[in-house]
């Protein structure tokens, strides 16, 4: 028996040029802008914050989701569904300053634990 936690699509965070070798980059997903020398499985950009976040009710789904968190969820369902190529793997690029909030958020996410195995 396989357990849950082997089968969850490893996370990684990238601040800058990624050390990867093209193999592994090849297999992965990486959510962010590619610089034009690195060729990844395929990518998916960040989009823009809501102008409404904070602004509804506290817990309110639009208010309090990262943007990430959001692409996160719509980039398995495109895997499962078949729409996104296959994925190994995701790597995140992020600004340093904001990889300790993000890797929070992601942590205590629900969906994202469920799904994603966060690397350190």
């Amino acid at each position: 028996m396989i357990s849950s936690r082997t089968s969850l699509i490893p996370l990684s965070f990238l601040s800058g040029e990624s050390s990867w070798p093209e193999e592994r980059r090849r297999h992965a997903l990486l959510i962010g802008n590619a610089r034009p020398d690195e060729v990844w499985g395929d990518v998916a950009a960040i989009p823009a914050p809501s102008p409404f976040r904070n602004r509804h009710i506290t817990g309110c789904l639009c208010c309090s989701r990262d943007p990430v968190v959001m692409v996160l969820a719509q980039v398995f369902q495109e895997r499962v569904t078949g729409r996104r190529p296959f994925f190994h793997e995701v790597a995140v690029l992020v600004v340093s300053q904001e990889m300790s909030a993000l890797r929070q958020q992601l942590e205590n996410d629900v969906l994202v634990r469920a799904r994603y195995r966060l690397v350190f």
